[in-house]
């Protein structure tokens, strides 16, 4: 569609006073060279319609926003084309790969009933708008690879109904806002992944008591694993990679008896289990690769009747004592149904997988 240029008002068909009456969703895609989409009367047009998907449109200036719609979705677009009107039943929005995108447009911020807002790939967004914490229905919010993005509103905290939150590859944080984790009361889900420069979060995470799924990956410059895990009561999956300040399990997870599945990988300055992780009794899997440090499971491993799936690889000494029959910690692993020990490759050709006892 390299040729077209404009969408005239013949796109809507002669003499209709109501266009595209019955359409609910909308997707223009791979117009380079579009420039302008004419709509002579905006509140006739496409009054019906739900979703609005725009991508790879990098000259188009404008588009319709007819007040139905519910679900927007701008990829490889110009920066003004979300400079839309206030949408006050827009639900899902996603802004991806909007290289000009400095800040997120007021008509957005606006939508009371907005739940799900994804940005994506904006590198020149430095900021979010105070006003982001007015969005008191968002439920999730996920923000990925936004480079020069260097802070946080502490506005955040006033998102009483964010269930999920995703912060990763903003390599400009250097920290949270203080406190402002703890005001997100029904928060169930929070991914902190490669922010590299990332040196603290909120000190409040222990007030998640609601939190299933927490996951730290790829922070290098953290430092320290958040204080006040045992408080979080509801929490069922653990999973920390590529951290190298990792060196201990926190004391306090040893009482957080949801936990089911754990994730740990490379973290070379982990040495050793905690002789406590026999009091993980809820746990069902467990992984641990590329922790070269670790070269043996604690006494009480055996006692974990409940884990069902035990992974360990690129754990050169740990491997060897773990080998079946032979290795010095086989009996505290034999009892687990589905073992994995060793590399896939090993694993494949039967070498160092096992599937019972």
């Amino acid at each position: 569609m390299h040729g077209v240029r404009s969408i005239c008002t013949e796109f809507y068909g002669d003499g209709a006073d109501i266009r595209f009456s019955s359409l609910e969703e909308l997707t223009l895609s791979e117009f380079p060279n579009l420039e302008e989409w004419s709509s002579t009367n905006s509140e006739n047009s496409f009054p019906s319609l739900r979703k609005l998907t725009v991508k790879r449109c990098p000259k188009l200036a404008h588009i319709p926003s007819p007040q139905s719609l519910q679900h927007l979705e701008l990829q490889d677009c110009n920066p003004t084309l979300t400079s839309v009107g206030s949408l006050s039943l827009l639900s899902v929005l996603v802004l991806e790969n909007i290289p000009g995108l400095l800040t997120l447009p007021e008509g957005f911020i606006a939508s009371a009933c907005l739940s799900s807002l994804k940005i994506l790939s904006c590198p020149k967004l430095r900021s979010l708008p105070s006003q982001i914490g007015n969005l008191t229905a968002l439920k999730s919010l996920t923000i990925r690879w936004c480079e020069e993005l260097f802070s946080l509103p502490q506005t955040l905290q006033n998102l009483k109904a964010l269930e999920s939150l995703e912060i990763s590859n903003c390599h400009s944080i250097i920290s949270m806002p203080d406190g402002w984790i703890g005001g997100l009361s029904l928060l169930r889900t929070l991914s902190i992944e490669s922010c590299t420069n990332l040196t603290s979060l909120s000190s409040s995470l222990e007030e998640l008591a609601l939190l299933e799924h927490l996951t730290i990956m790829f922070c290098p410059n953290l430092g320290s694993f958040p204080e006040g895990v045992q408080h979080l009561s509801s929490l069922r999956s653990l999973i920390l990679l590529g951290n190298p300040w990792f060196d201990s399990l926190p004391e306090g997870l040893q009482n957080v008896g949801t936990l089911h599945c754990l994730k740990i990988g490379s973290c070379p300055n982990l040495t050793a289990l905690p002789e406590w992780f026999e009091g993980l009794d809820s746990l069902r899997s467990l992984t641990i690769s590329e922790c070269p440090g670790l070269q043996l499971l604690p006494p009480g491993f055996k006692i974990l009747t409940k884990l069902q799936h035990l992974s360990i690889q690129e754990c050169p000494e740990l491997e060897e004592r773990c080998k079946q029959g032979s290795g010095e910690d086989w009996m505290k692993i034999a009892h687990v149904p589905h073992k994995f020990i060793g590399p896939p490759q090993a694993r494949q050709s039967g070498e160092a997988s096992t599937s019972g006892s």
